[in-house]
């Protein structure tokens, strides 16, 4: 009589709880159909999470149960994981020749968290758009400013200054061990919970609107070769991580720069440098609150680069960092930019050197890619920095900042196009280097 009374207990208590976790947690979900694949969903979410739950949990990537319900913390995270093979299926349509999954990082983001928290990086001109982030749609977005009173407080302030001040001070060594963290080419992801991000203070007074020339006109031109790969040169760096730092500005204005020279100077060996330096010394650009490549590229011609070893990147964890001087700033052959239009444009400017794109990439396509060649994002506002790298007779292939665990390897193929934007904007925006 005892067993029968304590299973009718452990029954009770199991119905009580299904019903307070089985409920529609985020809006936009087809709950009906989450609940015929529920069980398919908690075979997917225990695969993606032996294969990323330890990066997403340590960088706020995923819910925590620490002060939560456990089955009402699993219940969101399978939800959420629902929901991005959900958009999966959308996205898959319009690109029949990628490939999109959940195996990556971002799944156990929404898609509205990935926009508003991730790539919030590029800024042209004088745009004014508000520098908060959030990581889960239940967060209040926190404005990324450095004031002791809102953020973090004063004991983590100091902490934080005797942290950068080490670090500046601390001299370049050669060794590997340390990569992970300040070389920028971590694979793994370094995007951390907004309540332990390192607030940014930005610029005091807004980025000038630069002077901008009109783009050079190459639609008259042959474009001599069927194909162009630099990825394959000895003049590309190792895909790198700008972490939850703001940086693509900073990564996509030194990679143009490096490579342009290597190619330049008959290119046998590329000096890399460094990307930290525009962090936290570029005054026009806002560091980890995002930036403009056209002012890295005065800012590169005026001062000179340090190299990487020397100048080592921090900022992965979200703070700019204190400009330190002392370095041996080297020449690196920057004599101005050239802003580029249309297709034909991009192919003739890619053919000397990589060029510097805008892309639209706060959307689940760029959150889930994995593969092939992207014929269509949704959005066409330009968000973050990269280097188009290579065409051939279908595609233009990008290099981005977000580690090698993303996309090939690192680089994403988008389609070819005769519109006035292209695939996912990234004809609205381009420039390349002078040397």
């Amino acid at each position: 009589m005892m067993q029968v009374s304590a299973l009718s207990f452990f029954i009770a208590a199991t119905t009580v709880t299904m019903r307070v976790v089985a409920r529609p947690m985020h809006a936009g979900i087809n709950y009906s159909r989450y609940l015929e694949e529920i069980d398919a969903t908690q075979a997917d979410l225990d695969e993606w999470r032996g294969k990323f739950g330890s990066i997403a949990l340590e960088n706020g990537w995923m819910p925590n149960c620490e002060d939560g319900n456990a089955d009402i913390q699993e219940e969101d995270l399978r939800q959420r994981i629902f929901l991005t093979k959900q958009s999966i299926e959308s996205i898959q349509a319009a690109n029949p020749d990628a490939n999109f999954s959940i195996m990556s990082p971002f799944s156990a983001l929404t898609d509205e968290e990935f926009h508003t928290h991730v790539l919030n990086a590029y800024v042209r001109s004088n745009s004014t758009q508000a520098s908060s982030r959030r990581l889960r749609s239940d967060a209040a977005a926190v404005p990324m400013v450095d004031k002791s009173s809102e953020g973090m407080s004063l004991l983590k302030n100091i902490e934080l200054f005797m942290k950068n001040l080490i670090n500046a001070f601390r001299p370049a060594s050669g060794s590997d061990s340390d990569s992970k963290i300040t070389s920028g080419r971590q694979t793994g992801y370094n995007f951390l919970d907004i309540n332990f991000r390192r607030p940014t203070k930005p610029p005091a007074t807004s980025a000038p609107a630069p002077d901008l020339p009109p783009p050079t006109q190459f639609e008259q031109l042959t474009v001599s070769s069927d194909s162009i790969d630099w990825t394959t040169s000895k003049c590309m760096a190792p895909i790198q991580n700008q972490g939850s730092c703001g940086s693509c500005w900073a990564f996509a204005t030194v990679s143009a720069v490096e490579s342009a020279q290597c190619i330049a100077n008959g290119g046998n060996e590329l000096i890399k440098y460094s990307e930290q330096q525009l962090v936290s010394c570029d005054n026009q650009n806002g560091g980890c609150n995002g930036g403009f490549p056209i002012h890295a590229f005065d800012f590169v011609q005026q001062n000179g680069l340090c190299t990487e070893n020397e100048y080592m990147y921090t900022a992965a964890t979200g703070y700019s960092g204190i400009c330190r001087k002392r370095c041996n700033a080297q020449n690196t052959g920057l004599t101005g930019y050239s802003r580029i239009s249309g297709q034909n444009g991009l192919l003739k400017a890619i053919e000397q050197h990589p060029v510097i794109v805008a892309v639209a990439s706060g959307n689940n396509v760029w959150k889930q890619y994995t593969g092939g060649v992207v014929a269509s994002c949704g959005t066409r506002k330009p968000d973050h920095a990269v280097v188009a790298v290579g065409y051939d007779s279908t595609s233009i292939k990008i290099r981005n900042s977000w580690g090698t665990l993303w996309g090939e390897d690192g680089y994403m193929r988008l389609a070819r196009s005769p519109s006035r934007e292209g695939t996912c904007g990234v004809m609205l925006d381009m420039s390349t280097p002078q040397m």
